[in-house]
């Protein structure tokens, strides 16, 4: 992606969420059993990228920071958007990682943390009528993902499965 000069780069880093307005490119690497999930306003062109870690703030021990967690944090996304005069119906998702990374741990057991944070979002965003327009999750390999706030268009980087563009 070609960056404008005026464009500003802003790093999500793991259980953190952002939130800003084109121009720039929103960036968060290493995802495995993570999920990057992003919530966009294409009319208003406002974005936001989460790195949760884990899928339920409410089976948590330690809930300090929400941006840990599927269900919370987007919940603080669209708490987010909807200060910013943005309307939940006008709202695109996409979601990335929720890697199977461990393969000791068989894929169907509920230890596998990718599926459950990926099942997580699916939940949440559907209660709210979001709807998930890009999706590229599972696989056992990690991810940086690069959305650009101006074009909505977001390139996912593996080291051997390639670099495309959703």
């Amino acid at each position: 992606m070609n960056l404008s000069r005026e464009g500003k780069i802003i790093e999500v880093g793991m259980a953190e969420m952002r939130i800003s307005s084109a121009p720039g490119v929103m960036v968060t690497r290493g995802l495995g059993s993570c999920v990057g999930i992003i919530l966009y306003d294409p009319i208003k062109k406002i974005g936001a990228l989460a790195h949760p870690m884990l899928p339920d703030i409410d089976k948590a021990r330690v809930k300090s920071n929400p941006a840990k967690f599927v269900n919370s944090v987007i919940d603080m996304m669209v708490k987010e958007f909807t200060s910013k005069g943005c309307k939940i119906h006008s709202l695109k998702a996409k979601v990335f990682g929720g890697g199977h990374m461990f393969s000791a741990i068989p894929y169907d057991s509920p230890f596998n943390i990718g599926i459950k944070n990926v099942n997580k979002v699916k939940e949440a965003l559907n209660s709210l009528k979001i709807k998930i327009v890009v999706e590229d999750t599972g696989g056992n390999y990690g991810r940086t993902i690069e959305f650009d706030l101006s074009t909505g268009l977001v390139k996912v980087r593996t080291l051997f499965h390639g670099e495309k563009r959703l």
